[in-house]
């Protein structure tokens, strides 16, 4: 009976493919080899009742099916009912792509008994124009305590999210809402989420949700203190430079080092539309603190300190952008004034020593109050003293050397002395023999 049924739903005769035939097959008998199934409308189209009926059994009993992909497979609310009739648990499956299809609320109901009884980690309904918001509600509503981690609702008809607030998803780390105009409201909802401390979400996807700088801007604060989402997609919104700018100050708030250092370095993909006017200044410094926290996960703060407070003319651009009065010396205020020269030396080190220089003139007084004066003349008379002693005790030698000097002088003096007298009697002596031999 089930080869029969096998065959009239899947046989040569429906002209389904030999490969799609064989999945199926595979999946119906188990095979530990085969945990994906992929199925697309050139086959779906050919598929009667019972075929997706005999499916939706083969995968309820499967064991090994990690991912059931049903994208473009045609799938209207009727097709959804004979899928889901004995798919009503599943114990293997973890992803379901139902991408790319047609059914609306009755579709979703149809899955009720399945999402109760399964441990899905992944959901895809993106491009499906009859999956509106009575069906998101609908589901959020039965998936609030599973632990899914993926949901995907891109380019559907959704236009208020406001059951993400009513019941908690605490697993999920991917939400897509691209091209769904979730309004105001929506967004709030959105900020809300990411403010919570329980929140997971690494990646959201807002793509073309009618976003403009206002939402921007309230979506920039609310991950102020979040530290978990990674991934953030606003392509094709109405965000302009004033949007811009509240990523950037999100990214390095540059009113002060504590401020730089305490800034979103979570955050290491921002895909937003490039300015229609060229390259922005604001542009170019959110891409570049964006590069920083990707590249330096660990020591993300400290490189924005050395690129945006160590160096005059990019701090002096990000306080204009900021509205922030720029002063040369005012980002050294609150730091210790021992920490000023390690501070110079980093400085001259990343910068070159013209920004050293620029550096240390606001930085002297500062300087000059960490110096104990006292304590230095102190030292100095402690060096001082030593220095006499010194003195003294090469005064006493010098005397010494000199008391011996004057007494080998005084001993030379005396056998000079003694010697002239000696030569004199002798030249006496001769004279007087001289006389005596002339009288002779």
């Amino acid at each position: 009976m089930e080869e029969e049924q096998f065959s009239q739903a899947f046989g040569y005769s429906t002209d389904v493919t030999v490969d799609c035939r064989y999945d199926i097959y595979c999946v119906k008998n188990n095979n530990a080899n085969v945990n994906e199934l992929a199925l697309r409308s050139p086959d779906t189209e050919k598929f009667t009742d019972l075929s997706w009926r005999l499916l939706g059994r083969y995968i309820a009993n499967n064991t090994h099916l990690k991912k059931v992909d049903l994208m473009r497979c045609g799938i209207t609310d009727e097709k959804m009912a004979s899928i889901f009739f004995e798919l009503t648990h599943s114990a293997s499956t973890k992803t379901l792509i139902l991408t790319q299809n047609s059914f609306g609320i009755q579709g979703v109901q149809s899955m009720i008994p399945f999402l109760n009884d399964t441990k899905l980690s992944e959901l895809h309904f993106t491009v499906n124009p009859n999956f509106n918001t009575e069906c998101f509600e609908m589901l959020i509503h039965n998936l609030h305590d599973k632990p899914l981690t993926d949901l995907e609702f891109g380019s559907c008809n959704i236009s208020n999210v406001s059951a993400l607030e009513t019941y908690n998803l605490p697993h999920i780390q991917k939400l897509s809402l691209n091209d769904n105009n979730i309004g105001r409201e929506g967004f709030i909802i959105i900020s809300n989420l990411l403010q919570q401390e329980g929140s997971n979400l690494k990646h959201l996807y807002l793509s073309g949700t009618g976003m403009g700088d206002e939402d921007a801007e309230l979506l920039a604060t609310s991950l102020e203190n979040n530290t978990k989402l990674h991934s953030l997609y606003l392509y094709d919104n109405s965000i302009t430079k004033r949007g811009y700018k509240a990523f950037l100050q999100l990214l390095v708030d540059v009113s002060s080092i504590e401020n730089t250092y305490n800034s979103n370095h979570t955050l290491n993909s921002l895909n937003l539309t490039a300015p229609v006017q060229g390259v922005d200044s604001t542009w170019t410094h959110v891409e570049s603190s964006i590069l920083i926290n990707k590249l330096y996960t660990h020591s993300a703060g400290r490189a924005k300190i050395i690129k945006y407070q160590l160096n005059s003319n990019n701090r002096k651009e990000l306080c204009c952008l900021q509205g922030i009065e720029y002063s040369a010396g005012s980002n050294f205020a609150d730091i210790e004034p021992a920490l000023l020269p390690r501070i110079l030396a980093l400085i001259g080190e990343e910068h070159g020593q013209s920004e050293f220089y620029a550096a240390l003139i606001p930085m002297v007084p500062d300087l000059m109050s960490c110096v104990d004066t006292t304590g230095m003349m102190k030292d100095l008379m402690v060096k001082n003293a030593a220095r006499d002693n010194d003195l003294v005790v090469q005064i006493a030698e010098l005397t010494r050397q000199r008391v011996a000097l004057f007494t080998k002088n005084d001993q030379l003096s005396g056998r000079l002395a003694v010697r002239e007298s000696g030569d004199s009697r002798q030249k006496t002596s001769m004279a007087v023999s001289g006389k005596k031999r002339q009288r002779s």
